[in-house]
């Protein structure tokens, strides 16, 4: 994708010019596309918006509107003229522009309404509800352009930060994250093993505290850390790389209680007679809302971490954690009660004759069924997800009238088929029950990041110290027809 440079001027009289928004033009976020609508700010509030640097609110802003900050939005995007203070700060803030050794901008925002294409997974914003600041930075936070947006949430910036899913998370800037120094990650694990911080690291430890991003989690004191941006990445890659729907299904990174759109298959094209009316069909969708359930995990080690190797105690932390993420979540997918905990695809959904078989003897007809049951937009990505017993206790001994088995060849190039369609092993899975479906339409969020805190009083007779991680987390199926059930019972 083409770099674009930030139109950032300094003129006479501490004068900033520059554009911090930038419509119709395209940013790649990892995975995901994202574009502003031109009609994204009409009817937006711009007044009281401040011009900061590196979103740092806890200062005096550089200018606010609309007495000293001017904002127009033009066909181009946003546009900004700033008459900066006599202070030592925005002269410094000046002569950097001036200079050239700042030259980017980014604003925090709140999504009032977004379209988002599965298909070339872009998501357009189409309507902004409130523009909280703007704000000079050092870097960008789309690598492709200097101008970025930033979303906020209950007017901080910080608030929608997520480690554990950064490489999904469209607000997630790696230059300016606090908790992806190798300063902050080296501080956070020798804090946690009671070793003495250098300086550079206390700065690093101390600055990323005062973004007061464990205090999501409440749960938690203000000792709590928010555990490194690398060490959760790592965790979630190795937890969705176990085998099981973890490693299926979506995965979000957005606010609690906001409400996301989801495509799903749309109406089929119609045939058109000459001089008829067209008839308008709006894009088939769905919306999710998740809420915040914890998850909390006690880690106890003996005392003698403090003498352990950084990256030895790095991977203690990353395998435990990502144990339990996994077998916690991993179970929700499944059975989760909805109380306290997330919603399972078992008990979210209404099972009855229209997408359920049941049978006292499991055939080959009964999953042929299960295939016509399941909406033909969902066959495309669809799969079967059962436990080892159910595959191999009951699906694998099939046989025909001759006694001949029917799936012969049942794995090819590590990958099992039943039917054509993949099939996931899955232990959470009750034993006779087999589910088929696309697994996409079931999401789990995780809004915030992993925090951590120690207590080494816990342990005072037993000599062992112990560890408590903090994750905020919910799951739920999207689309409940996107799912077939086939249930096996048992005799009597």
């Amino acid at each position: 994708m083409e770099r674009r440079n930030l139109e950032v001027r300094a003129t006479d009289d501490r004068t900033l010019e520059g554009i911090a928004v930038v419509f119709n033009q395209p940013a790649q976020i990892g995975a995901m596309t994202e574009i502003i609508h031109p009609d994204a700010l009409r009817g937006v509030d711009l007044d009281g918006i401040v011009l900061i640097t590196n979103h740092d609110g806890s200062g005096i802003p550089l200018a606010r509107s609309p007495k000293t900050l001017a904002l127009t939005v033009t066909d181009k995007g946003l546009e900004m003229r700033a008459s900066l203070p006599d202070t030592e700060q925005a002269r410094a803030v000046y002569e950097a522009v001036k200079r050239g050794d700042l030259s980017e901008m980014s604003f925090a925002f709140d999504i009032g309404a977004a379209d988002f294409d599965e298909q070339t997974q872009t998501r357009t914003i189409t309507q902004i509800s409130k523009v909280y600041e703007i704000s000079i930075v050092n870097y960008a936070a789309y690598k492709q352009t200097h101008v970025t947006a930033r979303e906020a949430q209950k007017g901080k910036v910080n608030d929608m930060f997520n480690p554990i899913t950064a490489t999904l998370e469209a607000n997630h800037n790696p230059a300016t994250d606090t908790h992806n120094t190798p300063e902050y990650r080296t501080a956070f694990y020798k804090s946690l093993m009671g070793r003495e911080l250098t300086d550079a690291e206390s700065r690093a430890y101390t600055a990323a505290q005062a973004e007061k991003r464990a205090d999501a989690f409440n749960t938690l004191s203000n000792s709590a850390a928010v555990v490194p941006t690398t060490t959760l990445n790592e965790v979630v890659k190795q937890a969705r790389g176990v085998n099981g729907l973890f490693n299926e299904i979506r995965l979000f990174s957005v606010p609690n209680n906001l409400s996301v759109p989801v495509g799903t298959p749309g109406d089929a094209a119609s045939w058109h007679a000459e001089g008829a009316a067209v008839e308008r069909k709006n894009v088939t969708s769905a919306a999710v809302t998740f809420t915040g359930r914890e998850l909390i995990k006690v880690l106890s080690m003996s005392a003698a971490v403090k003498r352990m190797d950084i990256s030895a105690f790095e991977r203690y932390i990353t395998d435990e954690l990502k144990a339990a993420i996994a077998d916690a979540i991993g179970a929700a997918i499944v059975s989760g009660t909805g109380s306290g905990q997330p919603t399972g695809i078992l008990s979210g959904i209404t099972w009855n004759n229209t997408n359920r078989i049941q049978t006292a003897a499991l055939t080959a007809d009964n999953l042929l069924a299960a295939i016509a049951l399941l909406p033909a937009g969902y066959a495309g990505g669809a799969k079967w997800a059962m436990s080892t017993a159910t595959l191999f206790g009951t699906v694998y001994p099939l046989k025909d009238g001759d006694e001949r088995y029917f799936f012969t060849d049942p794995e090819r190039g590590g990958v099992r088929r039943l039917f054509g369609f993949e099939i996931v092993i899955d232990d959470n899975i009750p034993a006779g029950t087999i589910l088929f479906g696309n697994f996409r339409y079931y999401g789990v969020n995780v809004p915030q990041g992993v925090a951590v805190e120690v207590s080494r009083e816990s342990g005072f007779t037993s000599g062992l110290i112990d560890f408590r991680a903090l994750c905020i987390a919910d799951g739920k199926p999207i689309v409940p027809g996107a799912f077939v059930k086939v249930e096996v019972q048992a005799a009597g």
